[in-house]
């Protein structure tokens, strides 16, 4: 693709952000950067806040406490149609009775384009997401991706400097989801457009995203790059609602600079790591443990750190094998194998050894 739409990303820039509805923060002392031409995820479960905090950016709720800035400008206060911003909602929110053509060029009417400049900038739009030769259907006749991407280049026609996307694919199938995300990406990376991304799916913030920001109860868990938030989760919330982890109660027997020593399961693990939260001596944190980073050998193998287990379960799903392996003092960690062999399956009651990879063990306060 070589797009010919003129834009000019900015940064938006929240600082800490409050919004209340009566007595309840939906947001709460937020602070976010999404920076200019990258893709920022707002990712949590229902009722987290992020779509509060989208609509915040947008201008359609203001901020009780807090600034907004795009680019270099204060936003407090300044309506939708006044910024530099467009979005596209979960219902795209076409005009049935109007045609496609109607419905991208409704933006440039409405703020007074010159009519010469309208045809060929609805030409552009529909160019960019693939759908020349459909001006004049009607919306009615287009199916669920073809709705999407009339959604789309209506907010595209008016050249934002930033795109607001509020959970755009949780209305089509999966499979045409998938497909879809990707078609989002590569739109997004050749426009150079800062665009800020709703979902609360965690696979769909991970393969889209520059960077992600997850949201619990109204607060910020964790930002950063998508490999960073699976690999180095900050919160027991993080590692459990992004991917699959295992938790196991550790002791802090020491801590210093960027490594702690723990006590786990009777074994003493040194964890060179950097941990978000710092751990003191005495504490109690939660070793998290990620599937793919755990490795069934036979029993009385030694090889690095490891527990001893019973096989409870085993999930064979043809690419890869799930095991569920309960330890001594009823602790179950998920296994997985992804190459599995149907020779040498694991069955329930084989006892097992789990080794552990060490350098991808983190330590998560217990309480967070």
């Amino acid at each position: 693709m070589n797009p010919t739409l003129r834009i000019d990303p900015q940064s938006v820039v929240l600082e800490r952000v409050t919004k209340r509805f009566g007595a309840a923060a939906a947001v709460d002392d937020v602070t976010i950067t999404a920076e200019a031409g990258q893709l920022t995820t707002l990712l949590g479960p229902s009722g987290c806040g992020k779509t509060t905090t989208l609509r915040m950016i947008g201008g359609f709720y203001d901020p009780d406490e807090g600034s907004i800035r795009i680019g270099t400008t204060v936003v407090n206060g300044v309506p939708p149609h006044a910024r530099s911003t467009r979005t596209v909602f979960q219902s795209y929110a076409l005009f049935p009775h109007m045609t496609v053509f109607e419905n991208v060029a409704f933006g440039l009417r409405a703020t007074r384009v010159p009519r010469a400049e309208i045809a060929p900038r609805v030409q552009e739009a529909l160019a960019l997401v693939g759908l020349e030769g459909f001006a004049q259907r009607s919306s009615g006749q287009l199916s669920g991706g073809q709705q999407q991407r009339v959604a789309f280049a209506r907010a595209l026609v008016t050249r934002p400097e930033v795109l607001l996307l509020d959970e755009p694919l949780s209305n089509l199938d999966a499979k045409l989801r998938v497909h879809m995300r990707s078609e989002i990406r590569g739109l997004q990376q050749d426009l150079g457009i800062t665009t800020v991304y709703v979902t609360h799916d965690q696979e769909e913030a991970m393969s889209l995203s520059d960077h992600v920001v997850v949201m619990n109860e109204g607060r910020v868990e964790q930002q950063g790059r998508p490999h960073d938030i699976y690999e180095r989760p900050a919160t027991r919330f993080v590692a459990d609602f992004i991917g699959v982890s295992n938790f196991i109660r550790a002791s802090i027997t020491a801590a210093e600079g960027d490594w702690v020593e723990v006590e786990a399961l009777g074994q003493r693990l040194r964890l060179a790591i950097p941990i978000t939260h710092r751990l003191k001596t005495g504490e109690s944190g939660l070793l998290v443990l990620r599937p793919e980073h755990l490795h069934l050998e036979d029993p009385g193998t030694v090889r690095g750190v490891g527990f001893d287990g019973t096989v409870a379960s085993v999930a064979y799903l043809g690419a890869a094998a799930s095991y569920v392996i309960a330890l001594p003092d009823g602790t179950e960690l998920t296994v997985d194998d992804p190459a599995p062999k149907g020779a040498s399956l694991r069955q329930p009651g084989d006892v097992v050894r789990v080794n552990l990879e060490v350098e991808r063990v983190y330590v998560v306060p217990e309480a967070a």
